[in-house]
């Protein structure tokens, strides 16, 4: 699903490559990153494509998402994290409060009230949740988050010197 021109549901032999299934099959163009597994799946920048479809590479639930490069990569974790913040029980506090804790700085970065401490906070936060939480959803909502981290950091880095550059105009007035 996602950015493609031909969606829908797919079987492929285990060991197939990614870009046979989004490029030849679901004919996505421009692609930006796959993600794999649904919102706590993770995230394949378009460069790794050709990455075997498998359990021990990054299979997971086999829920597949393209998004093209008009995608802002911030604003995808924000609502993934948003979605899996509501699906916690709230059992456990890594989870109930790691995935609260995420979302928050995800919408702080998406409305451009970013700090340079953010990416250190979302690294710390990923570790301990998926070390600590109890169940698999908290252990995995920081994957998507670690993996975004990792290929597009440049992102989130632009997201914040937009916000301290627009913070250091409004002072001036």
């Amino acid at each position: 699903s996602g950015d493609v021109t031909a969606p829908g549901v797919y079987e492929l032999e285990l060991g197939s490559r990614l870009s046979e299934l989004v490029v030849d099959l679901a004919s996505a163009r421009d692609i930006k990153m796959v993600q794999i597994g649904g919102a706590g799946g993770r995230v394949v920048p378009a460069q790794m494509l050709s990455i075997p479809l498998s359990y021990e590479t990054i299979l997971g639930s086999g829920a597949v998402t393209v998004f093209d490069s008009k995608r802002d990569v911030i604003d995808i974790m924000r609502r993934n994290m948003e979605f899996l913040a509501e699906e916690s029980c709230g059992k456990c506090t890594p989870c109930r409060d790691g995935t609260q804790a995420m979302l928050e700085i995800l919408e702080r970065l998406t409305h451009a009230d970013g700090v340079p401490a953010d990416i250190k906070a979302m690294e710390d936060l990923s570790k301990a949740m998926s070390l600590s939480a109890l169940c698999g959803l908290g252990q995995s909502a920081c994957v998507p988050i670690v993996d975004t981290l990792n290929y597009f950091r440049s992102e989130y880095e632009s997201r914040i010197e937009q916000s301290l550059f627009l913070r250091s105009l409004a002072s001036r007035f």
